[in-house]
């Protein structure tokens, strides 16, 4: 019933990608993540690595808890990617990064939406459709390692029942070219596209449409994840 892809390209003429992607599932939930580590930050690659490491240890240890509340799994993530960031001797300065993911309990139909950084996660069900804001404070980068509070991130709590469901998770490499008003339509787009193409062909076809992205000479990694059910 859920369908979950991921992929990701460098950019041009860079060293290293600095962006990371992971999704986990098991027969009770899924979860898709994406971060971005900041360009200013020399080891932000190993602090987006980090963080999907961060978002999967926290998700176990608040299920175990049944605790429901959000805050405690984002003071999770920020815990445990402090602490893995410090096992590795290195500065959090250095290993600045975004941090977005979703989180769907699969046995209640219900999860969360969750965003530190810039980025963007689109979701979409048949009731409901949701866009996460965009950062409007130009002079605090919110990302793990300078992210002061859980008020930093964006969260929106979700609940599909038995409607269809899909969303996308796309860094700000993505997310900054695709024209207000039609993100719903890429959505659209690349399940349809999907949709005709054999399983174990989907993670190429999303990588080849990064590799293909339209707007020339953009220097940003490019990272996307996108899931749904039917």
């Amino acid at each position: 019933m859920y369908k979950a892809y991921s992929a990701s390209v460098i950019g041009i003429n860079k060293k290293s990608n600095q962006d990371a992607h992971s999704v986990y599932e098991s027969s009770k939930y899924l979860i898709c993540i994406v971060a971005d580590g900041l360009g200013s930050s020399k080891l932000s690659e190993i602090g987006s690595y980090q963080a999907t490491r961060a978002v999967r240890k926290a998700i176990t240890q608040w299920r175990s808890l049944n605790n429901s509340d959000s805050n405690v799994l984002l003071q999770l993530i920020q815990f445990y990617w402090n602490l893995f960031i410090n096992d590795l001797s290195l500065a959090k300065k250095d290993c600045l990064t975004t941090c977005l993911f979703v989180y769907i309990d699969k046995v209640a139909s219900k999860g969360l939406i969750c965003q530190l950084g810039d980025g963007m996660i689109v979701f979409n069900t048949c009731s409901e459709t949701y866009i996460t804001p965009k950062s409007i404070d130009f002079n605090y980068t919110k990302a793990l390692g300078s992210a002061k509070n859980i008020s930093d991130w964006s969260v929106k709590s979700i609940s599909f029942n038995n409607q269809d469901m899909q969303f996308f998770i796309a860094t700000d490499g993505v997310s900054d070219d695709i024209t207000e008003n039609k993100e719903f339509h890429f959505l659209n787009y690349l399940i349809d596209e999907m949709n005709n193409i054999k399983e174990n062909g989907r993670n190429r076809f999303l990588k080849s449409i990064l590799q293909d992205w339209p707007t020339k000479f953009h220097k940003d990694d490019k990272t996307i994840c996108i899931a749904w059910r039917k």
